[in-house]
């Protein structure tokens, strides 16, 4: 169980093996929060270590998005992208090609699988994949999960390990959810990983000796869990429905339930009284929202403004794990991922769980709940240690916001199905103009929608019409306020009662300049010192450095609170190695030159005898070409 204070759990479990570094990654989310997804690239790096305080460095983020974010695909469902609580943030244009909405074709189905794949390579080792099974989804959610970690190598065999033909369907399946379609090159690398995952060979957790994987919601894959033997089960989960309550509760008798106090109240007491045990988390262990002031690290940031808008979907304060452990005879069995106990996660919606299998012992039930009569370390603090007895009720709660929620619902999938675009085109003054077209249906009356570029303050948000003739048009927009990611934002009053919801939208983007990166990279550039420690950030080797040593070099001197260059002994240092040991660093280093001699903005923020030391190591790699190591 992952505890909710820690929020790099996700950047450690992406850190590459030694001396291995990220090929690609594909991962699955039901909700995304883009700053979540910004920072995940640290993970791949030695960058981390440059983080404080759960900031980190603004340029060691740049150069690991610039690196990673064409590496990343994520598939989420529609409709589900936070809102940033920070406008002006330029850096979500590096994410756009990473972000990918899938929305279900099955009527009341969503997207809520929470897995990764990655694919790690060496110079000289094996290729090596990382599957991660996650019941949290890629956001800064303050609540209890869990997380499966598996590492395999790719074996070299013509045959296919049976197990693992599940989760290569899986894979293959994710193109066809996407209604747009996925570029030619992402759709190469599913390919790829779909066919290689499958003669893969992970090392499963100490303690099991099965793992099994579950995809549910794929084709005409609805295969049940939770067949063969099962004598009582000990269900985890934050959402419940009696249906599904009354088929775990059938399952065997002394079956215990875990469970949120507002979802418990919810459920029928015939429905609960089937359990021996009902517990939800203690008051003190269902954290409330964040108070640490995380930052966001871009540059010139702004302060969140407005209202908090409300959040329809399941990342709530609290627990938040999907788990289930049954006893069967003197094995355990635990199934962990995405799938809540209600009929819509198992029977409609596309989920994903794992079962291991090992001895009772060690993961039946009681050693869950308990820490077991044979756990190693007695001291250590149980599952039940968190949990409260719940008393059943016969009072089922109202809740007055219900037709609210179900008309801010109507109202997200009727903006989903409008197919908005977003069209750029150039002003006069070397500034740009953005115009919304699609056809809009009549909204409700008692609902207004508003619409602005993430990057945009919520001052500069226009209303959206479905008035024919009605336009929705952004004027005057700089460079960094370009952004196919829109925030929609809705208002329902209804009889004397309000909610406000919202979400963003990735919208297909016509017209924007090429260079848009290097534009925001060019503007977010303020000196020579900057630039020079993006140049050492550039070149670090990822993994296969020394960590210590890098990170010192790139570090430099403080000065009163500001970084002072090291000088160019080190930058040259990390050319040679560079030039021994990866060449494509240097590629990226000239463009980065290029660019910024190309433009009378930035043409003075280069080094200082910069050419001196560049220009005979780019002959070298020109000579060396794509042979030598």
């Amino acid at each position: 169980m992952l505890d909710p204070y820690d929020r790099r759990h996700l950047l450690e479990v992406l850190r590459p093996p030694d001396s291995y570094s990220l090929d690609f990654a594909i991962g699955t989310t039901f909700s995304l929060d883009l700053l979540a997804l910004m920072t995940a690239p640290l993970g791949f790096t030695l960058f981390e270590a440059e983080c404080d305080h759960g900031s980190p460095d603004p340029l060691a983020l740049i150069e690991s998005i610039r690196r990673y974010a064409g590496r990343i695909s994520i598939f989420c469902q529609e409709g589900r992208i936070h809102i940033p609580k920070e406008y002006g943030q330029p850096l979500y244009t590096y994410l756009e090609d990473s972000v990918f909405q899938v929305h279900p074709p099955l009527e009341g189905s969503v997207f809520h699988p929470k897995v990764w794949v990655l694919r790690y390579i060496s110079e000289d080792e094996p290729v090596v994949y990382r599957f991660l099974c996650l019941s949290r989804n890629l956001t800064y959610d303050r609540s209890w999960d869990t997380a499966l970690v598996l590492d395999g190598i790719l074996e070299n065999r013509v045959r296919a390990f049976a197990s693992n033909h599940p989760l290569g369907d899986f894979l293959a399946s994710l193109p066809g959810m996407v209604e747009t379609g996925v570029p030619e090159e992402l759709q190469k690398r599913i390919d790829l990983t779909q066919h290689e995952v499958r003669r893969v060979s992970f090392n499963l957790p100490q303690g099991f000796d099965e793992m099994i994987f579950y995809p549910l919601g794929i084709g005409d894959r609805r295969s049940n869990p939770f067949s063969d033997r099962i004598d009582k089960i000990l269900v985890v989960s934050p959402f419940l429905s009696e249906g599904r309550l009354d088929f775990f509760a059938s399952l065997g008798k002394g079956s215990a339930l875990i469970s949120r106090f507002d979802s418990l109240q919810k459920i029928k007491a015939d429905s609960l009284r089937q359990f021996s045990d009902i517990y939800c988390l203690k008051e003190e262990f269902v954290v409330q929202e964040d108070t640490s002031g995380f930052i966001d690290p871009s540059q010139g940031q702004m302060d969140a403004e407005g209202d908090r808008i409300t959040a329809l979907d399941d990342n709530l304060e609290g627990l938040h794990a999907k788990l289930y452990v049954a006893d069967a005879g003197s094995q355990g069995r635990i199934w962990t991922g995405s799938a809540n106990a209600t009929d819509a996660a198992f029977q409609v919606n596309v989920e994903f769980l794992v079962e291991l299998r090992g001895r009772k012992k060690f993961c039946g039930i009681d050693a869950i709940l308990n820490g077991g009569k044979e756990a190693e370390n007695g001291t250590q603090a149980s599952l039940r240690t968190l949990l409260d007895p719940y008393t059943i009720t016969d009072i089922a709660p109202v809740d007055e916001m219900e037709s609210l929620k179900h008309l801010a619902d109507k109202i997200r999938n009727v903006l989903i199905k409008a197919n908005l675009t977003a069209n750029l085109s150039r002003d006069d003054d070397d500034h740009f103009s953005i115009s919304i077209e699609g056809k809009l249906p009549i909204l409700p009356e008692e609902a207004t929608v508003t619409i602005r570029p993430i990057t945009l303050q919520k001052s500069r948000s226009v209303y959206l019409s479905s008035i024919p003739g009605a336009s929705t048009e952004f004027r005057h927009l700089q460079d960094k306020e370009i952004s196919a990611f829109f925030a929609f934002e809705s208002t329902i009053i209804l009889e004397n009662k309000r909610l406000a919801d919202g979400f963003v939208l990735k919208l297909p983007l016509k017209g924007a300049p090429e260079d848009r990166n290097e534009r925001i990279l060019r503007a977010m550039l303020k000196d020579k010192s900057q630039v020079l420690r993006l140049m050492l950030l550039l070149l670090s080797l990822d993994g296969r450095s020394n960590p210590e040593s890098t990170i010192g070099i790139m570090t430099g001197q403080a000065n009163g609170g500001k970084w002072t260059s090291p000088g160019m002994v080190p930058l040259f240092e990390c050319m040679i190695r560079a030039l021994a040991r990866d060449k494509r660093r240097l590629d990226d280093l000239n463009h980065l030159i290029q660019d910024l001699k190309s433009h009378p903005d930035t043409k003075d923020l280069l080094p200082d005898g910069i050419d001196e030391i560049w220009e005979p190591i780019w002959e070298a790699r020109k000579i060396i070409g794509e042979t030598g190591p």
